[in-house]
């Protein structure tokens, strides 16, 4: 076939990004947008040696999974990839992902537990990274389209708060007005549900810019649950957002949110989980797959603020945090000190040098829970946890493919997985967290 060349096809399934998979001849499509079981005229985008891509010319039998996406930017924007499916189906496509990267990269049959998943399918993101551009005077603001600097402009996105959408809106107006956009990088808003506040952190070229006393008066004035507002001064020439000094320009440097039962200070570059109320259900199963009884030494590799840390120090005797990002370990520290955790140790390290650390220091652990990078753990940290000999080993993973490659060495040096079980953190995409239970043979 060539380009723009048009067929009919069924898709029998999905690629790992969502994408509708159509076999014509004997020849492999791949159709965004595309519904498993529904026929469509697709005509040929490109081509490849083994494999192409299509687009859609109209729908000849419809899905009754397919609903109609709430958001008038979903096709340009690629943030959400699969908020034309129903919740039903995205729980399908995400089960089936975890079970088919399991296959593939480890070369394990498996059958996930029954995904978990939050009530609350939309407005879920504590957490919001808007670019800033200026174009013929005019001031863009929204998401990149996919693999692209464009940004598509949006006022309100259905994963963000409204409080997060009405700052962008507003502030959009605002750099106008104020003829400040040009210096601006990105706004990062953090809008915390449980606690209710906000921070607005404005990445900038300079600080201070033209206009920047009114535009933090104007915030102020129509945001009060601003209780931090921030300028961090990034001159580099790459994609690395929050990187430079950082000022702040009224309240603290931080946020507090509260998570089952405690307290936790967040800060402008912390990792926290996106999606609160997910987090809540993600972080009991991790605890329970811990199988804490108040006499274990646990380690929480990649503990970013000490979220989970924390969780199990109250039910463990005792607990050591392993962070790379010292300014989240200096969240860590305190939020331990606000939860009066006073069972827990924090290291500023990468994850198998903070490992070799506790190795030299002759802790021995019983539990061992890592929260990596989408990368997944190195072969190092693997083989660090595997010379501890912990019994158990919890694993929290935003990216399954990573996760079962890791499982499969774990698997290869003492380590049988047991549970494997699926979270929705992110309703209306492609993505999926997972946690794993591996205890070690003859323990």
């Amino acid at each position: 076939m060539r380009k723009n060349e048009t067929f009919t096809g069924i898709a029998e399934g999905y690629t790992y990004d969502g994408a509708g998979v159509v076999k014509t001849d004997g020849f492999v499509f791949f159709v965004p947008g595309l519904i498993a079981g529904e026929e469509a005229e697709l005509s040929v985008n490109a081509m490849k040696k083994t494999y192409g891509y299509a687009r859609i010319v109209r729908i000849l039998k419809k899905s009754p999974h397919r609903v109609q996406p709430g958001c008038s930017s979903y096709r340009l924007c690629g943030g959400c990839q699969i908020m034309h499916m129903d919740h039903e189906e995205q729980k399908r496509f995400k089960e089936d992902k975890v079970r088919g990267c399991f296959l593939q990269n480890a070369g394990m049959d498996i059958t996930p537990l029954p995904i978990l998943y939050s009530e609350e399918q939309t407005n879920y993101r504590n957490k919001v990274q808007v670019p800033v551009q200026l174009e013929k005077g005019k001031v863009l603001m929204g998401f990149y389209q996919n693999h692209t600097n464009r940004i598509i402009e949006s006022d309100s996105c259905l994963v963000q708060t409204e409080l997060s959408n009405r700052v962008t809106k507003r502030l959009k107006q605002w750099l106008s007005d104020l003829k400040c956009a040009n210096v601006f990088r990105h706004v990062l808003i953090r809008h915390a549900h449980n606690s209710g506040q906000l921070m607005i952190c404005m990445i900038v070229r300079e600080y201070p810019f033209y206009n920047s006393d009114r535009l933090v008066d104007k915030l102020r004035s129509e945001f009060p649950e601003a209780v931090s507002i921030l300028a961090i001064v990034n001159r580099r020439s790459d994609n690395v957002i929050l990187d430079g000094k950082e000022y702040v320009l009224y309240g603290k440097p931080y946020i507090e949110e509260q998570l089952l039962g405690c307290t936790f200070r967040i800060s402008a570059r912390s990792f926290y989980q996106i999606n609160p109320t997910a987090t809540e259900i993600l972080y009991q199963k991790a605890l329970e797959f811990a199988q804490l009884t108040g006499n274990e030494t646990v380690i929480d590799l990649y503990c970013g603020t000490g979220t989970i840390g924390i969780l199990a120090s109250r039910h463990a005797r005792q607990v050591y945090g392993i962070e790379i990002v010292e300014d989240a370990v200096k969240d860590a520290e305190l939020n331990a000190e606000i939860n009066h955790a006073d069972n827990i140790e924090f290291f500023a390290a990468d994850a198998n040098a903070g490992a070799q650390i506790l190795i030299r220091r002759n802790i021995k652990p019983d539990v061992v829970i890592v929260d990596p990078p989408r990368k997944g753990c190195s072969k190092d940290t693997l083989n660090a946890i595997i010379k501890m000999a912990p019994k158990r080993l919890v694993y929290v993973s935003c990216d399954p493919a990573t996760l079962a490659r890791d499982c499969a060495y774990m698997r290869q040096n003492g380590y049988e997985v047991h549970d494997i079980q699926p979270t929705d953190m992110f309703p209306g995409t492609v993505h999926i967290e997972t946690i794993v239970l591996l205890q070690k043979l003859n323990s």
